[in-house]
């Protein structure tokens, strides 16, 4: 009978509690036993080109999935643009690696933990933890070479982290907020994108009644065509609301998804959501908790409420000027974000990466439901790798990728349905990825439709369209 390996026990605690896929370096000798143990698990391996691109691939998969994403690589270092993503989207990620980690690594994640012999179960199964609990983020598990295939202990553990429910004089205060307020504002952020909180939401929204905004993380939680979706709480229209708002609730929202608070410092702040942001927010009360199971709570509490007073006819106007507004940006990727939704089929996931105006580019794409928009502005891997994610984890969704710095290697070798418009010069054609020159806004239309009715990996070239 073979024995257990420390591998064995790591792999064991991935395939119980994270996505259901490992993401690696092609042809990398990193954790080989790790690698050999998924493998014997009939876990996926994902091969990529580079750290940053697999990382990236394992953070995104992990806002995905509400599981901590996985990748294997060599040395942490080799991943610091992916771990640097993944801490500031509060992205669940576990990073197995094989060499010691540095202070610049260490300082972009949770914890480091080393999984060894006599306590790797234990190990694992905390960075599990560590990586889910509130605010998530990404977490290095160490595994020596020569301890991965060492024999090791297999002992069951919990790796989901328990929420305390917010107290009952909390939720009794909030209510009171709630009840008094004339005319209250929500804002949603990144916390609501996963679990039950979406479903809740929106009859929490119609029963104030109140307009809502949302980071860009928190965009499609209340689908944008609702008619008390405003768009994004930085836009000039979101601006207005705050400043006349007696009440902002933040539904879901981390400190880390606003450069400062975008409502007057003298307006009261309700704050609902798992991790408390009382400092940088300001919040009056909070509620921390699961998020749908704190509105149930609040739910019954309303009944005194009396309908907010909003004009519904202004409501109206700013709701089609904003609209007005997006449908006039003249960016080329605001443009191009139009064209691309008016053609693609329901359920599509845009990935969009290196834009100049990624406000714009958000309000260009219009989202049903949350994760239908990833964007970054700053890392250039960072489209084509969420691109890959996305397919991956949605086999059965459309997915288009814009971006200026399009990478092809991945999406070529696994035949990923995805089609990336580039808005930089496409080097050299590839014969696994179907290439199209659009030289105008008409000719790209022909090429999307043309694309996604085939289905399959391929490219538009958009860097000849005008801005």
């Amino acid at each position: 009978m073979t024995a257990t390996t420390v591998a064995d026990i790591v792999v064991d605690g991935l395939a119980r509690a994270t996505t259901p896929r490992i993401f690696t370096v092609e042809r990398a000798s990193s954790v080989v036993a790790v690698s050999q143990a998924a493998e014997r698990r009939r876990l996926p391996i994902v091969s990529t080109d580079s750290g940053a691109a697999a990382t990236l691939m394992a953070a995104v998969t992990g806002e995905l999935a509400d599981a901590p994403g996985a990748v294997i690589l060599a040395a942490a270092a080799d991943a610091r643009a992916g771990l640097r993503y993944a801490s500031a989207s509060r992205a669940p990620l576990i990073a197995m690696v094989e060499r010691s980690v540095g202070a610049e690594a260490a300082s972009l994640v949770k914890g480091v933990v080393e999984a060894e012999p006599m306590s790797a179960a234990h190990w694992i199964a905390h960075a599990v933890q560590l990586a889910m609990r509130d605010p998530r983020g990404p977490v290095v598990v160490r595994v020596a070479r020569d301890a991965a295939t060492e024999a090791a202990l297999p002992v069951r553990t919990s790796l989901r982290p328990a929420v305390a429910p917010p107290s009952s004089a909390a939720l009794d205060d909030a209510a009171r907020l709630l009840v008094s307020a004339v005319r209250p504002v929500l804002v949603v952020g990144l916390e609501c994108r996963t679990g039950d909180a979406g479903g809740w939401l929106r009859p929490f929204v119609e029963t104030l009644p109140a307009p809502t905004l949302t980071t860009l993380k928190g965009k499609g939680v209340l689908p944008d065509p609702h008619p008390l979706a405003f768009g994004l709480v930085s836009s000039a229209v979101g601006r207005s609301l705050l400043e006349r708002a007696d009440l902002v609730v933040t539904v879901g929202v981390d400190a880390v998804e606003l450069r400062s608070r975008p409502w007057p410092i003298t307006t009261p702040l309700l704050h609902l959501g798992r991790t408390s942001h009382a400092d940088a927010l300001g919040a009056k009360v909070e509620l921390i908790g699961d998020i749908a199971l704190t509105l149930e709570e609040l739910a019954p509490r309303l009944r005194a409420r009396s309908r907010a007073d909003w004009d519904v006819a202004e409501l109206d106007r700013l709701k089609r000027s904003a609209t007005a507004r997006a449908r006039s940006e003249p960016s080329r990727e605001s443009r191009i974000l139009h064209i691309a939704r008016e053609l693609m089929p329901a359920g599509t996931i845009a990935t969009v990466g290196l834009v100049a105006h990624v406000d714009a580019a958000a309000a260009a794409w219009p989202a049903v439901a949350p994760n239908e928009l990833l964007i970054d502005a700053e890392l250039p891997d960072f489209a084509s790798a969420a691109a890959v994610a996305s397919a991956l984890h949605h086999a059965d969704r459309q997915v288009i990728c814009v971006t200026s710095t399009p990478a092809l290697d991945a999406i070529e070798r696994l035949a990923c349905s995805i089609v990336t418009v580039s808005l930089g010069p496409v080097a050299a054609s590839r014969s696994g990825v179907a290439t199209v020159t659009a030289r105008d806004e008409a000719t790209l239309r022909v090429a999307l439709d043309w694309f996604v009715r085939q289905k399959g990996p391929a490219l538009v070239d958009a860097s000849s369209i005008e801005d």
